[in-house]
């Protein structure tokens, strides 16, 4: 009998705290009054996407870039940029607890890989060696900067960013840096499937890293649709 009432109380024990760890981490910051709070269900982790980048503004017409002096007379065409592709892969790091009742969190976008490219169509004559993909827009880089994250419903996240990005690029044989380009980013995910609205804007100097040659800055401002996974 003595054995029974032993088991009976290890048990009791037992599954009096797994019901208490369990009603801890549902209600983890909840209140000192005992009333429900909703878990914390935006997380870190790594993303993927894919899609299609269409430019705007200025990079959407023919750019004509004229040196004086002291530099030598000349006149380059940078040629209208069509639409391209895009690659990102990065992670969301988020700094701290959920705050209002872990509806929103704070934290950082950091986009580690961007490559992306944009086409044209030049008029080239026939005498040329040159292709017409060699007049195509390649990029790649990272941005980095502050996210906040939204948790209206279930697992339904919506993420915003303002980022800072560094590119390289290369175009008509020649290469380009930007040190300042600048994105503002609007996530809408449910569970690990994302679609990203982006717009990017800055300028692309192509004179090839040699800073005797005039500065060749030409607008790359383009918007993006693209799709993926956040894990």
């Amino acid at each position: 009998m003595n054995r029974h009432i032993f088991f009976f109380t290890v048990l009791l024990l037992l599954s009096s705290g797994i019901g208490l760890s369990q009603t801890t981490g549902e209600t983890q910051g909840s209140s000192s009054s005992g009333s429900f709070s909703k878990p914390n269900l935006i997380r870190s982790g790594s993303y993927l996407k894919l899609g299609p980048v269409i430019p705007m503004g200025l990079f959407a017409t023919d750019q004509i870039i004229i040196d004086r002096p002291p530099h030598d007379y000349d006149t380059t065409n940078f040629f209208t940029a069509k639409i391209g592709g895009n690659l990102g892969l990065g992670y969301l790091i988020y700094i701290g607890p959920g705050v209002a009742d872990n509806y929103l969190r704070f934290g950082i976008d950091a986009c580690f890989l961007d490559g992306w490219f944009v086409t044209s169509n030049p008029t080239l004559p026939a005498t040329t060696t040159k292709k017409e993909t060699d007049f195509w827009y390649y990029f790649v880089g990272q941005k980095f900067g502050p996210l906040i994250t939204v948790n209206p419903v279930d697992r339904l996240m919506i993420d915003l960013s303002y980022k800072l990005n560094f590119n390289l690029s290369w175009h008509n044989s020649d290469f380009g840096y930007n040190i300042i380009g600048q994105e503002v980013m609007m996530n809408i995910r449910y569970r690990i499937i994302l679609v990203a609205f982006q717009y990017n804007f800055g300028t692309m100097n192509y004179n090839d890293f040699d800073k005797s040659r005039p500065v060749h800055d030409i607008d790359i401002s383009s918007f993006r649709v693209l799709l993926g996974f956040k894990f």
